[in-house]
């Protein structure tokens, strides 16, 4: 389990701004660790399962729950496991006897999973889908990330505060000089970040499960 305070305390070691005037106040830090979550959680989204009671006879059941991104959802169960397809739109729509033996399907749409046909039984359905990760509230409650990613979000955060640095800095100098280094500390942080998700996604690729 990592919280955010043993991220702030890694991220302040890795900025060497473990002094008795740090540079960098820990307001701010949360905020860059807060950042370095949404980038994490935007390429390594977690997975999560929603389960939705529909009733006998209905096309139309609204989600409760605007956790739901309907472009990120994965798959659709109904009550016997089964997968549900995603309904897709082919400009001409069955009739007659073709429309009784179509094929029960789904599509989203105002909040709602929407079936082709009238589920037969009642039963309760399940919504498989990604949502972005939730962000720290506090500084000992388990931060939303995969064991051994806590170098990933580092990294993020490292380069979040430095670019936040150079751009405050920016604003006061008459001169850019002065930002020179911290603007080649900001991209280098960056640049590790992004090998580090390069690596994880490689990772993920062989067979390695987000949750």
């Amino acid at each position: 389990m990592t919280t955010r305070a043993e991220l702030r305390t890694a991220v302040r070691q890795r900025l060497e701004d473990t002094g008795a005037a740090p540079l960098w106040d820990d307001a701010t830090l949360n905020e860059a660790i807060a950042g370095a979550i949404r980038h994490y959680g935007a390429r390594f989204p977690r997975e999560a399962v929603t389960d939705l009671a529909v009733a006998a006879g209905s096309t139309s059941f609204p989600v409760a729950s605007e956790t739901i991104d309907p472009a990120r959802i994965a798959r659709v169960l109904d009550g016997a496991g089964a997968v549900v397809p995603r309904y897709v739109e082919t400009g001409r729509g069955p009739s007659g006897a073709e429309a009784a033996a179509e094929e029960q399907a789904w599509r989203w749409w105002d909040g709602a999973l929407r079936l082709t046909r009238p589920v037969a039984t009642a039963a309760t359905w399940r919504i498989e889908h990604r949502r972005s990760r939730s962000l720290p509230v506090d500084e000992v409650s388990a931060v939303d990330l995969l064991p051994g990613d806590e170098e990933v979000v580092i990294a993020l955060a490292v380069a979040q505060a430095l670019a936040r640095r150079v751009i405050e800095d920016g604003k006061r100098a008459t001169s850019t000089k002065g930002t020179g280094p911290l603007a080649m500390m900001a991209m280098a942080a960056r640049a590790e970040a992004e090998r580090l998700i390069t690596h994880r996604l490689r990772r993920a690729r062989g067979g390695w499960v987000n949750a």
